[in-house]
C-alpha cells in the first residue's frame, strides 16, 4: 500500500522518465474525491478508450452520461504525448477481484495475476489509471507503447513497485473488458507488456564511463541500462531537445550502447540553410575525386580540385554576384525613371 503522489511529484516523475506530456484544464483538481476513497494505492491499470480519434481529452476529462470524469489520470495520445486530465479518484476502473488485488499488492503471482471472477473490491481507489487513445481491435502505436512503458515505469519507480504492480482492465474482474486489446475482443498479452516494463525499469548502477572526446566532434555519451533523454541531458546540463537535435533523434527512445553527442559540434558547415548531403563512396567519386587541376585563380578553400563539385560552387558564386549586380543596376534605372 503507498500514498498516492501529488501532482507535482507525477509531473516530476514524468520528467525523470523523459516523456512529453501535457497538462488539461484544471486536472490538478479534477477528481471524484468527493465520492469516495483515493488510495491508498496499489497499481497502475492499462486501458484502451475504444476509440482512434485523435484528441480525446475533453471526453476523459468530463465523462460521459452516466459515468462522470475523469476517466482515468493519463490520457495517452497517438504520437505518445502523456496527457494529464484528473488526479484524485477517477472513473476508471470499476469494481473487481480481490484475489486480483491482493495478487498485486503482494507481487507475489506468476505470468499472469489470478483469472479474475469476482467484483467486489472499489478499484478506483486503488489504481491509477490510464487511457491509451485507440480502438483496441488493432496494436497501439509504436510511440503509445514506448510511452505507456515509460509511463508505468514512471510511476513503479516512485513507489518501488515492480512490474507486478502493472495490470490490463481485462485482468481486473469487470464483465467483458479486454482492454488493452490487440485485437477486436482479443486482450494484449499482459505477461509480455509487463516482461517491457520490468526491461525498461531496470537499469545499471555503476557509474557512467567518461565521455570520450574523438578530434574534431563533439564529446559522446554511451548509453546503458535504464538511461533516458532526461536523465542524460541533466547529467551534461543541457537540454533534451539538443540532445535530440545534436543526434537526429526522431523520438524519445534510446538502445543500450548508442553513442549521443552530448554537446553542440564545435564546427558547423555554412550550407545557407540547405541540407548536407551524405557522401557515401560513389557521391565521393563522382563528385570530390573525380579532379583536374584548376585554372589559376579559381582554386576553391573546401575543395581546391577542380572536381565537379568545386565547379558547381563557383557557378553558384557566380550567379550569386550577378544577382546582386542586377538588383543594384535595376535600383538605378528605377532612380533615373523618377528623376
Amino acid at each position: 500500500m503507498a500514498t498516492p503522489m501529488t501532482s507535482s511529484q507525477i509531473v516530476a516523475q514524468l520528467k525523470k522518465w523523459g516523456l512529453k506530456y501535457a497538462e488539461y484544464r484544471s486536472w490538478e483538481t479534477h477528481n471524484r474525491n468527493h465520492m469516495g476513497a483515493w488510495g491508498p494505492v496499489n497499481g497502475f491499470m492499462v486501458h484502451h478508450t475504444g476509440s482512434d480519434s485523435k484528441d480525446q481529452r475533453a471526453l476523459l476529462y468530463d465523462g460521459i452520461s452516466g459515468l462522470p470524469g475523469p476517466l482515468c489520470h493519463f490520457g495517452l495520445a497517438q504520437d505518445g504525448t502523456v496527457h494529464l486530465v484528473g488526479w484524485g479518484r477517477a472513473n476508471h476502473a470499476g469494481s473487481g477481484d480481490p484475489d486480483v488485488l491482493k495478487a498485486v499488492m503482494n507481487e507475489d503471482y506468476g505470468a499472469n495475476p489470478p483469472v479474475d471472477n469476482q467484483s467486489s473490491v472499489d478499484g478506483n481507489a486503488r489504481f491509477y489509471g490510464v487511457e491509451i487513445w485507440y480502438s483496441g481491435s488493432h496494436k497501439m502505436t509504436d510511440a503509445q507503447y514506448a510511452a505507456l512503458r515509460k509511463l508505468a515505469s514512471a510511476v513503479c519507480d516512485f513507489h518501488k513497485w515492480s512490474e507486478k504492480s502493472v495490470i490490463g482492465h481485462g485482468e481486473w474482474g469487470s464483465p467483458g473488458k479486454w482492454d488493452p486489446g490487440i485485437s477486436s475482443g482479443k486482450m494484449m498479452n499482459m505477461a509480455e507488456v509487463r516482461a517491457d516494463i520490468k526491461a525498461t525499469l531496470g537499469g545499471s548502477k555503476t557509474p557512467d564511463p567518461v565521455p570520450s572526446k574523438p578530434a574534431d566532434s563533439a564529446p559522446t555519451h554511451t548509453v546503458v541500462k535504464g538511461e533516458t533523454l532526461w536523465s542524460i541531458a541533466k547529467k551534461y546540463a543541457v537540454s533534451v531537445d539538443n540532445i535530440k537535435k545534436w543526434n537526429a533523434l526522431k523520438s524519445d527512445e534510446l538502445t543500450i550502447g548508442q553513442k549521443l553527442k552530448v554537446k553542440a559540434p564545435t564546427t558547423t558547415p555554412d550550407t545557407g540553410g540547405a541540407t548536407v548531403a551524405k557522401k557515401d563512396a560513389t557521391y565521393k567519386s563522382v563528385w570530390d575525386l573525380d579532379a583536374a587541376t584548376p585554372p589559376k585563380g579559381h582554386e576553391t578553400t573546401a575543395n581546391p580540385t577542380w572536381a565537379p563539385m568545386s565547379i558547381l560552387k563557383g557557378i553558384y558564386e557566380g550567379l550569386e554576384a550577378l544577382r546582386k549586380e542586377v538588383a543594384t543596376l535595376a535600383k538605378a534605372v528605377d532612380e533615373l525613371k523618377t528623376k
